[in-house]
């Protein structure tokens, strides 16, 4: 009864889809020249062959399911990988790294229409949905299809069960869809096999296999010369609410340590404003190619693809949606440095992550921004640049194993 409702509210809605996708663009979150994908169209051609569609929702998901797509590349009874993203950053990392049988789209709004044009143009051999992606009416219309329908690096908080919970029948008639759910962790485990997927297996977190993209040595340097000897606080993918915390500690911490530098790397880059400044701080953005003089005292690299440049650079790294309500951001690629990782309390979306790495004694949690600015003050003298070269070997033995459970659960279906 509610995924029909669903799919009514869907054509309802239909008219005024063109007005919502006008007002994203307007606020930079979708492609102008690329809109017409929101409603299932497509300007490339499909081959002959098998087609392996896999949709992954943001930049993290989308990274790792880099290895995955390198797998992939060697079968040679597939003949194109279509990577499907929702986020204007996303669709532009995958259109820098995917090569040879791999190409990018953005997906198209769950609505049936634009559903039916989009899976009659691609007609998928198997399809992929990366953690935590349920789209109903995409959902149902691959099972009329028949086509092996997947869940890869599964993902479900205790919050998202039970939330699936309160409408139990129309959940075991959505998730019975799926031929197979591999899973990051066990708790995930339990909460889709209660939900309907019966054949449902652990395989291991897929983003400890993604390894970071090699660093531009050319950008390196130059960020190095601008940069010079100052110490410097990396605020990573930050959220509303922690750039203002970020300057708060950097005002208070530059009176007594003038060679004191942060930079903010906003998780939503294209945002107008990212902190008040009644610090009156002296500014610097990376998207003006403005540079970091010595009276700089914070540097926002509003830009998309670069992360790793300031990972490389940094004496504290604070990873952000955790001193604020959002659940945390993805912390595996400042861990494949093995520097220590700072973060606040709420890590929900990433727990299991952080209690790899904090076994690994990757990991400080702070509670407040006085909490962070006093590890700050206290580890001032100290380089964290040297890699942990035990957890690295680590992380690395776990991306590998998840890979390989996970390519031998994909291949069943292929």
């Amino acid at each position: 009864m509610l995924l029909r409702i669903y799919k009514i509210i869907s054509y309802l809605i239909c008219p005024f889809i063109p007005i919502y996708l006008n007002n994203r663009i307007s606020l930079k979150k979708e492609l102008k020249d690329r809109i017409n994908e929101r409603y299932g169209y497509s300007t490339i051609n499909r081959k002959k062959g098998k087609l392996v569609w896999i949709h992954a929702a943001s930049i993290g998901e989308s990274l790792s399911i880099l290895p995955i797509i390198s797998e992939l590349e060697k079968n040679t009874e597939i003949k194109q990988i279509l990577v499907t993203t929702g986020t204007v950053t996303s669709a532009k990392i995958m259109d820098q790294r995917l090569k040879g049988k791999a190409l990018h789209q953005f997906l198209p709004i769950d609505v049936p229409i634009f559903i039916e044009r989009f899976l009659n143009h691609w007609k998928p051999s198997l399809s992929i949905f990366v953690e935590s992606e349920i789209w109903p009416n995409f959902i149902s219309a691959l099972s009329r299809r028949n086509t092996k329908l997947m869940i890869l690096n599964g993902r479900m908080t205790v919050k998202s069960f039970n939330n699936w919970l309160r409408f139990k029948q129309t959940a075991s008639k959505l998730f019975k869809n799926f031929d197979l759910c591999c899973v990051q962790n066990s708790d995930s485990a339990f909460f889709y096999k209660n939900l309907g997927i019966k054949n449902t297996i652990y395989t291991g977190n897929l983003k400890f296999s993604s390894e970071p993209e090699k660093t531009d040595n050319k950008k390196l340097q130059i960020l190095k010369k601008m940069v010079r000897n100052r110490k410097v606080l990396l605020a990573a993918s930050t959220h509303k609410g922690e750039e203002e915390i970020i300057a708060n500690i950097t005002s208070s911490l530059k009176k007594k340590n003038k060679n004191f530098l942060s930079i903010i790397v906003p998780r939503h880059p294209n945002r107008s404003e990212f902190f008040s400044n009644k610090q009156k701080l002296k500014i610097a953005y990376r998207s003006k190619n403005q540079e970091i003089k010595s009276n700089t005292y914070i540097y926002i690299a509003d830009t998309v693809g670069e992360l790793s440049l300031f990972y490389e650079i940094a004496n504290f790294i604070f990873i952000g949606g955790s001193l604020v309500n959002h659940g945390g951001q993805n912390p595996i690629e400042a861990a494949f440095l093995g520097k220590t990782i700072i973060h606040g309390p709420n890590i929900m979306n990433f727990s299991d992550v952080y209690e790899i790495l904090n076994h690994m004694k990757l990991t400080f949690t702070v509670n407040n921004e006085r909490q962070l600015q006093m590890y700050i003050e206290d580890k001032y003298n100290e380089s964290n640049s040297s890699s942990n070269k035990v957890g690295f070997n680590k992380l690395k033995k776990e991306g590998k194993q998840a890979l390989q459970n996970s390519m031998k659960a994909i291949n069943q279906l292929i």
